[in-house]
């Protein structure tokens, strides 16, 4: 018993110092595989090589629809509004009844001054008459000349009070006529805004009784910056703009529209110019008063040089992107920019043609580190283009590898 301990304990012994053997020996072989420990990583980014070129620029605007025509009916005659003869929203034709005013008050002014003007007319033929009487007795010598000069005088008395009342009673009965509240034009017609039986002033608030709008044509109001507005002035010259809508910012391009009127002057307060497109609207794909997107297509900037916004860092000194060398070692480089289009921005100063610039990755790197890159295209979304990525050729190999070794020590055991 005594001699087995002391082998036991010997075996002990001896395994512990076979340990740091077979550590080294696994190290050895490991190296002898190729197998080296990791070195400190280098940031892997994503560059462009700048370049000078037109750049097809997508603008986008927040635009909002309304009617080609929209009209706002109003009372032109005082009174009670006696009842409503539409449906709201229906499309009514051009001088349908939509309301009645009561007419009661405007029938008894027109007959009062239809009896007016009858008496007028009696006046004047009886001043014509005598007028034409005593003419003619001047003419022999019977009458002086202040008794024709008075009897002429006399007629064309007559003759104004006769107009004056005819006068009178045709705006009466105009006014009558407009008891009748009829639609201007053809359209679709909106709330009413007095019930009823509600007392309406003409040339007051209250005479605003409903709108109509014709939707069938639409008008596509936005505004541009300054300096797209200049691009897109030269371009309508030549024929090349077209305009897209769409219902929203996240919604598919359902409707064309043509851009027709850029005004020539520009809003001082916000330095933009108002723009208008007008769609054929047929189909009612939009309302009236619906907020689009209006997408600008066919147009390109003038040659310069293009960045993502995404690569330009903004720092107290102004603007800069991280430039990479020809030793792949990374640089600040400071920047004067121009205008931005889309998802691009112009850079005025401070990059030259064939410069490559970091556009994703731009937070791993640091001034004079050596850096990993790959060269995507300045259109390309943040991570650069989808790419499938495949296994390497020895993934396999080293699998089997690594699910021997893992097998080795159960065996052991």
């Amino acid at each position: 018993m005594k001699r087995q301990a002391i082998d036991d304990r010997t075996n002990n012994q001896s395994g512990k110092g076979l340990l740091p053997i077979l550590c080294a020996a696994a190290v050895l072989a490991a190296c002898s595989r190729g197998d080296v420990p990791p070195s400190p990583s280098i940031p892997q980014v994503n560059i462009i090589t700048v370049n000078v070129r037109p750049m097809p620029l997508d603008l986008k605007y927040s635009a909002r629809a309304r009617g080609a025509r929209e009209v706002e009916v109003r009372a032109r005659v005082s009174g009670i509004l006696l009842k409503r003869y539409y449906r709201e929203g229906e499309h009514v034709a051009a001088n349908a009844l939509l309301f009645k005013i009561d007419p009661a008050p405007f029938m008894e002014e027109a007959g009062r001054l239809r009896g007016l003007e009858a008496v007028e007319k009696a006046r004047l033929v009886e001043a014509t008459a005598q007028r034409d009487r005593l003419v003619t007795l001047f003419g022999k010598g019977f009458i002086s000349h202040r008794e024709r000069d008075a009897a002429v005088a006399s007629y064309a008395t007559a003759y104004a009070s006769a107009e004056a009342a005819k006068a009178a009673l045709h705006q009466a009965e105009l006014n009558l006529s407009y008891t009748e509240v009829r639609a201007p034009i053809a359209g679709s017609t909106g709330r009413e805004s007095r019930s009823e039986g509600s007392l309406v002033e003409a040339g007051g608030p209250s005479s605003l009784l409903t709108t109509i709008v014709q939707a069938d044509r639409l008008y596509i109001d936005f505004t541009l910056p300054e300096h797209e507005a200049r691009l897109v002035r030269a371009a309508m010259s030549k024929n090349q703009v077209s305009v897209r809508l769409a219902p929203d910012s996240k919604g598919e391009i359902v409707q064309a529209a043509k851009l027709e009127f850029l005004d020539t002057r520009i809003d001082p307060d916000s330095g933009t110019v108002p723009a208008r497109a007008v769609l054929d609207n047929k189909d009612g794909g939009l309302a009236a008063g619906q907020f689009v997107l209006a997408r600008i297509e066919g147009l390109a900037s003038a040659p310069a040089i293009f960045l993502p916004v995404r690569a330009v860092l903004n720092t107290p000194e102004g603007a800069m992107v991280w430039v990479v060398d020809k030793d792949d070692k990374v640089q600040p480089r400071p920047l004067k920019l121009g205008h931005s289009a889309g998802n691009l921005v112009e850079v005025a100063e401070g990059l030259m043609a064939g410069d490559r610039v970091i556009v994703d990755g731009i937070l791993k790197v640091q001034p004079g580190a050596a850096v990993k890159s790959t060269i995507v295209d300045v259109n390309d979304p943040p991570g650069g283009p989808v790419v499938e990525q495949k296994p390497p050729a020895n993934a396999d190999k080293k699998k089997g590898n690594e699910q021997q070794a893992n097998a080795a020590p159960a065996e052991q055991k």
